[in-house]
């Protein structure tokens, strides 16, 4: 007997697994992303200190005009 095959062409036993590690994915992405937002914050707190503000400004600055 032939199993029950989604649209995506998975199995259902297959999709779960799929989910599985796209949850996991997923997760560590979102870890990641957490991670460079504190160390971000660490090196240059945004929306307190002005002079880092500048200073970031001028980072952004350059970037910009080396791009164009």
């Amino acid at each position: 007997m032939a199993e029950n095959v989604s649209p995506s062409g998975m199995t259902e036993d297959e999709a779960q697994e799929f989910h599985g590690i796209f949850q996991q994915t997923m997760g560590g992405f979102f870890g990641a992303v957490v991670v460079a937002h504190i160390l971000a914050w660490m090196w240059c707190p945004w929306l307190s200190d002005a002079a880092c503000n500048a200073d970031v400004a001028s980072v952004a600055s350059t970037a910009l005009t080396l791009v164009s």
